[in-house]
Order: structure tokens, then sequence, then C-alpha cells
């Protein structure tokens, strides 16, 4: 298992797009991110195809309520709304050998259904976990609403469509928002980072006694980085893109795909085989048992509870923490405060009412001592007739 963090930096800008930019009701914005590690059956959204009706909601609405774990999935995980068009967002999230592919998408707003995303990326390249990599993406349309405009009003696109790449030539409508003919492609809107932060590895231990029962352990992996050129990954990343814009008025002419195949891949970072069935990863790995699952969650509850704390700024070292603990427990521990008692004032219009609480486990050597177990305030009754003067001053001297 690996933990990976995912940092969306994103680049919408009035000096970057012009062309009706959107400056208030609302200005340009990006919604919360939804993102998914999963294997390679599991599909969030994909170029040349129609989107779930999850998605769709997604796309044109930003909201994720119905998107979730589903089969072939093993960390949903999500990364906060930018509230402009320059800004950044951050999520951390888990990979392993089964689920090393990595869908992520965000909706741009306002928009008709325009959003940005990242389509099933596999992290892991010949058997090696990529160390960091740089995604540079083009607005996607989920192909469910008509308009070329951010500001568009909702005119569903019947029959539904699929999803395609905006580009500068396309569609090619000389209103539309993203419609610059005199540029070779639009600037890069944003941009995913994925960078690896930790690596864990499930090792098995064998108890030899007679019984020979297997245990799983987790322990640290503290291998080097590894050697994987993602430099050269990045350019042949490029060069995918550049060929879908050169042919993505042919591949999406009429709504419908034209390739041989009817298919067309997103991006790539490795070269096409003539083979049909895809490579199976290097670090792929059997299907965990139920022991292995366990642990495996366990691990994720304790990295997200570290994260927790972090972010809360609370960095003191774990044997603090643990002294801290210890010292709690040599501390005076005392119950609630109980009810007020009944007002007592002796004849006197002015009284007093008091409160306790009981002592649950007395101070130990090196702990705090107990707080004070009753408290007294003032109260008044039976102050309709007011004392005669005598009294008040008996009760000044």
């Amino acid at each position: 298992m690996t933990v990976y963090r995912m940092v969306l930096h994103t680049y919408w800008t009035r000096e970057k797009f012009p062309k009706h930019y959107p400056d208030w009701r609302p200005p340009a914005q990006w919604s919360k991110v939804y993102g998914v590690s999963h294997s390679r059956s599991y599909v969030l959204f994909r170029l040349g195809r129609r989107v779930s009706p999850s998605v769709r909601q997604f796309a044109e609405s930003g909201r994720s309520d119905t998107l979730g774990a589903a089969p072939g999935t093993l960390d949903v995980f999500g990364g906060a709304a930018i509230g402009q068009g320059l800004g950044r967002a951050e999520a951390d999230f888990f990979v392993d050998g089964n689920h090393s592919r990595v869908s992520v998408m965000t909706k741009m707003i306002p928009s008709p259904d325009w959003f940005i995303g990242v389509d099933s990326f596999d992290l892991c390249v010949d058997g090696n976990w990529l160390d960091s990599i740089t995604i540079e993406v083009d607005p996607l349309d989920a192909g469910t609403d008509n308009g070329f405009t951010f500001t568009a009003p909702n005119w569903p696109t019947a029959p539904q469509g699929v999803a395609y790449r905006i580009t500068s030539k396309y569609p090619s409508h000389p209103a539309g928002s993203f419609f610059y003919p005199h540029l070779r492609r639009l600037p890069p809107i944003a941009t995913f980072q994925f960078i690896k932060l930790r690596e864990y590895e499930l090792s098995e231990v064998f108890h030899r006694d007679s019984d020979d029962r297997k245990y799983d352990v987790l322990q640290l992996d503290k291998l080097n980085h590894n050697n994987v050129d993602v430099p050269d990954g990045n350019r042949a990343l490029s060069i995918a893109e550049e060929v879908e814009r050169a042919e993505a008025p042919r591949i999406y002419s009429d709504g419908s795909l034209t390739t041989p195949d009817s298919s067309y891949s997103y991006y790539s970072i490795t070269n096409n085989t003539a083979s049909t069935e895809e490579p199976r990863s290097a670090n792929e790995v059997p299907n965990p048992t139920a022991s292995e699952r366990s642990a495996l969650r366990s691990l994720a509850r304790r990295y997200r509870a570290r994260r927790r704390r972090k972010l809360r700024g609370d960095s003191t070292d774990p044997a603090e923490r643990r002294k801290r603990k210890r010292t709690r427990l040599l501390d005076c521990r005392v119950s609630q405060w109980g009810e007020w008692s009944p007002c007592r004032n002796d004849g006197n219009c002015v009284g007093s009412a008091l409160r306790t609480r009981r002592i649950i486990r007395r101070q130990r050597p090196g702990g705090s001592p107990c707080p004070p177990t009753a408290q007294s305030r003032w109260c008044a009754t039976n102050c309709t007739t007011p004392p005669p003067i005598e009294d008040w001053r008996n009760n000044l001297t």
C-alpha cells in the first residue's frame, strides 16, 4: 500500500482566458474535488463515452452525493473547493497493487457541464510507484448540456452526447468561451500533481509452532526512490495530447467517434501495443484476505488520524503525548456539578444556594490536586416585604 498526495493547481485567470471571463454572479471558481483510486475495471469517466448519471450530476451542479465507493475502488477522497479561478487544493489517498489507478475531477463554476479531470492514470509503471508526476489538463465537456459560454442556460443535450475535450478550435462555434482559433492550443487551465508520500509493505510472518499459523504484519518499507523516468513520461503524455488535439475535429465530429476501433485514448505515458488485453501491473497481487483487508483499513485509519492531528497543529512527539496521557491518569477526577439546592435565607431577603460534586479518583503522586467540591451563590426569596431598617444596619456591622 502506498500513500499519494494529489495537488491541484488552477490557472483560470482573465489574463490567460479573457473571453467571457466571469467576474460575478458567480465569479470564476471551482467545485470541491472528487477522486478515487481504483482497479482497471472501474471507470469514473472516459472521453468518447457517455458519462454516468452520477458524473452528469457532478458536472452540471457540482454535487457528489451520488458518487461513492463502487466495485473496483479502494479509496474515495476529496479536496476543498477553490473560491476563485486561481488557487490550490490537495488531498491524500491510498493505492495498492490491485488498485494502482487514480481518477479525479472538479467542476468549473460557472459552466453548463464543463469540468477538468484525470481518467484512470496508472501510478505504477513497470512495477515501480512513480515518485512524482504533473499532468496538464484542458477543460472537458460532459456532453450532457448544450451551451458554448460559461453562463449558458441549462439546456439538456438530447440525446445525451459523449464527453470530449475542449480545445482552442473545438467546438468551432465563434461564440464559444474557449474558442481562440489563433492559438495552436489553449494554455493549461490546471495541473494535477501526484506525489508519493509513503510506501508500506504487507509482509507475512510465520509462527513456527506446531499449528504453523500465519500472521499478517504491516511494516514501513524503507525502499529508496525508484528510477522511473518521470520527465520522459511527461513528454510522452504531451505528445499524446498534441495528437489528440490535432485529431479532435475528426474524432468528435457529429458527436460520435470515427476511429476504427470505436475507442480513443484519453492520454498515455507508454506506447500502445497491438494486444487487445491490457498488460497486468507488475506490482499487482492476488486479492487480499479478510485479515489483510482489515490490516490495510487499520493502517489507513491511523494514517488519517495522524494527518488530522498535523492539520490541527498537534505536532507533539508521540512519546510526549504518551507522557501527558500517563500524567492525566495520576490527576484527581471529579464528577459533574449537581443541582443547586433550594435558597436558604434564614428569614432574610438575600440567601445562598449550594451545589456539590463528588471525587471519582483521588490524586496520585505526581498528579494534579482535586478542585473544590462545593460551590455557593447568592439568591433571593420572599422579598415582597422589605426587612426592618434595624436588620439592615445589623447586617452592615
